[in-house]
């Protein structure tokens, strides 16, 4: 059962699809085993890598996201969705990004904040307003198109309650409450849409698109 964080970051990710085009690179995601149900898209693209230093989910490119082998003004559009949390340094990652991104180059961010603390190798370390967001993205020298908080209390709450009964739960009824919270899931989204106007205040992370300006050269 999907986190209705996860939800959100496909519809976000489905609803900006014209935004993918030309060489994308997928910083910190997975080519296998791969989360949540967006796919790829093939129409305008000329090649779609993934950067991962781990070797088991078949990586493009095996490197740390702060120092990648990839050549200047080389990319047009750069995906870091749930990876920024993890980062023992983001700045010096958003001055990478600026890096290898053509001028009108894009990137597109996602990172929660009231979310439980989650990750396949278990170092969350972060959690950004939009506030920090907007200053890791323009120190850096680029512009942000877009900044969508993901959900509201409906959201915050089942997430919650998925991590409970899930992960760091004991197993006692486990099925159970899982079943139960999966018939109760359309519950909580009309929470989120009775709730929508204290999103700004309330909400599990935050959906980014922002572009490189040449005249940020």
């Amino acid at each position: 059962m999907n986190s209705l964080r996860r939800d959100h970051l496909d519809k976000l990710l489905k609803s900006n699809i014209s935004t993918f085009k030309g060489k994308v690179l997928d910083v910190g995601g997975k080519k296998t085993n791969r989360k949540g149900s967006f796919v790829p898209p093939k129409k305008n693209i000329i090649s779609w890598k993934y950067v991962n230093l781990d070797e088991s989910t078949m990586p493009d490119i095996i490197s740390s996201v702060e120092n990648m082998p990839i050549e200047n003004s080389s990319i047009d559009i750069v995906i870091m969705t749930e990876l920024i949390e993890y980062l023992q340094h983001p700045s010096l990652v958003f001055k990478e990004v600026h890096r290898i991104l053509k001028n009108k180059g894009r990137v597109i961010i996602s990172s929660p904040l009231i979310h439980p603390i989650h990750g396949d190798s278990w170092e969350d370390r972060y959690r950004f307003t939009d506030v920090k967001l907007k200053e890791y993205v323009e120190v850096a020298g680029l512009k942000i198109l877009l900044m969508e908080p993901m959900g509201s209390l409906g959201s915050v709450i089942f997430d919650i309650l998925r991590a409970s009964i899930g992960y760091a739960g004991n197993g006692k009824n486990k099925r159970f409450r899982n079943l139960l919270l999966r018939a109760l899931k359309p519950f909580f989204k009309f929470i989120d849409i009775l709730s929508k106007d204290q999103k700004k205040y309330i909400n599990t992370g935050y959906f980014v698109v922002a572009e490189k300006d040449k005249i940020n050269e």
